[in-house]
């Protein structure tokens, strides 16, 4: 994803603690704790470190790191490694993400696919809560995975690789 972002788009270099406003960018290439607030970034967030956006619209991530969206919309889908948190907020393509853990509230989402962490011998679990809907397939590579859904929130495709569990 790095190389097409450098091909195709001239992002702003964002050192560590950088915070963008309501104002478009064309892309974002960013280190350490980077906020957005209200911001709009035509093409790709590639942040090693964490993400913090609010009320914003991405077109794709690439983030190795944490990720909290919230009021987000990702339209492009893309990569997480690290931790996901998800309110109110819509992923209108495929993500994939190396987690532990993946925790959606009132929430939309696509297709997700929780690649293998080798390090890790748990399970890997995807929460469901306030609402939230996936309109495709949940695939877990380890075969360990489990989603965890709770009152309101649904999968409409299949989950593979991986148990669903209905908490009330």
């Amino acid at each position: 994803m790095s190389l097409a972002l450098s091909l195709f788009a001239d992002p702003v270099k964002a050192p560590a603690g950088s915070n963008f406003g309501k104002e478009t960018i064309e892309a974002i290439d960013g280190a350490g704790l980077i906020k957005l607030n209200g911001t709009t970034v035509d093409k790709e967030v590639h942040v090693i470190g964490s993400l913090i956006a609010q009320n914003g619209h991405i077109g794709s991530i690439d983030v190795i790191g944490e990720v909290n969206l919230t009021g987000t919309t990702i339209k492009q889908g893309g990569y997480i490694m690290g931790s996901f948190q998800a309110t109110r907020s819509k992923i209108q393509e495929h993500l994939t993400i190396l987690s532990q853990k993946a925790v959606l509230t009132n929430s939309q989402l696509s297709n997700l696919t929780i690649k293998k962490d080798g390090a890790y011998k748990g399970k890997q679990t995807v929460e469901l809560r306030g609402g939230t809907i996936v309109d495709g397939a949940i695939h877990f590579e380890s075969g360990k995975g489990e989603v965890l859904i709770f009152p309101g929130s649904q999968v409409l495709g299949p989950v593979t690789g991986g148990q669903v569990i209905k908490k009330y």
